[in-house]
């Protein structure tokens, strides 16, 4: 977006995850600035409640089911002619284990392949546009290595929930890049939230719930979270290809600009898509 359009007319806006937490806030704070903003959450009842509250357009999807992702998308093109900029919120730890109906790991899916093949479905509507995602710190912590991509991808790891979760935001992360270099037209960058009250220790069971209960007063705000979307979403600052966190660019992982690593990522996503609901993804 140019900065007039940033500053005048932040025209057509879709948020992923606004079921709740950061993306029904940022939601909220989008439309209050003028933006036509679409709401597209997993929940059909809070979808609809914050479609309601809003008057705008609420939209669902499962990014752990492949076809869904291709029924919104549908969707949204019958729905908007451009998209000026995709925020790409959803994510998370799905309950869900073994391979999904797709034959991907369900983490690798929810928070890699699924948002990959929206942004890529999307892209014609986003030219001149951008892609906000939100990431995870965790990601710099994570590694992905030629030749394990696949692997990744299965699920053959043994790895924890949260090293798992990390993983995925970091092939996310090294995507979204991918994409950027394919589509110049299109600007790219992600962020962290920081750690939000809403979701803190979600994956972790019952420790996760008494580790939120604890740690509640230093916890940042789902609204703290949405003021650093909306922000990216909206500035007129460069921010092609960068990594925020609290406003600030920040290194991320270094594996996030490996242009080998990403065409590899990119690839098997392109597989993935293309064969999805064949059977499981099988580790070279």
């Amino acid at each position: 977006m140019s900065s007039t359009a940033a500053d005048s007319a932040l025209g057509t806006v879709v948020i992923t995850g606004a079921s709740s937490g950061i993306g029904a806030e940022a939601a909220r704070q989008l439309h209050r600035q003028g933006a036509r903003v679409i709401a597209v959450g997993r929940d059909p009842a809070r979808t609809r409640a914050l479609a309601g509250e809003l008057g705008i357009d609420g939209l669902t999807v499962d990014f752990a089911d492949l076809a869904d992702v291709h029924r919104l998308a549908d969707a949204l093109r019958l729905l908007v002619p451009r998209i000026d900029v995709l925020a790409a919120n959803a994510g998370g730890i799905p309950r869900a284990r073994g391979a999904t109906a797709d034959g991907i790991e369900p983490v690798f899916q929810v928070n890699a392949i699924g948002p990959w093949l929206l942004m890529t479905l999307l892209a014609p509507l986003l030219a001149g546009g951008r892609v906000v995602a939100t990431s995870s710190r965790s990601h710099t912590g994570a590694s992905l290595t030629r030749g394990t991509v696949v692997a990744a991808a299965a699920g053959a790891s043994g790895l924890s929930a949260h090293k798992v979760y990390a993983r995925a935001k970091l092939a996310a992360g090294i995507l979204l890049r991918e994409f950027g270099r394919r589509h110049p037209e299109i600007t790219v960058a992600d962020f962290h939230p920081g750690i939000i009250a809403s979701d803190f220790g979600r994956y972790m069971g019952p420790v996760g719930t008494l580790l939120k209960t604890l740690a509640r007063p230093f916890l940042d705000s789902p609204a703290d979270g949405a003021n650093r979307l909306v922000r990216l979403a909206t500035t007129a600052d460069p921010i092609e290809e960068a990594y925020f966190v609290r406003n600030r660019p920040a290194p991320g992982s270094p594996q996030l600009h490996d242009p080998a690593l990403g065409a590899e990522l990119w690839a098997l996503a392109e597989h993935l898509t293309a064969h999805h609901g064949l059977g499981p993804v099988q580790p070279s």
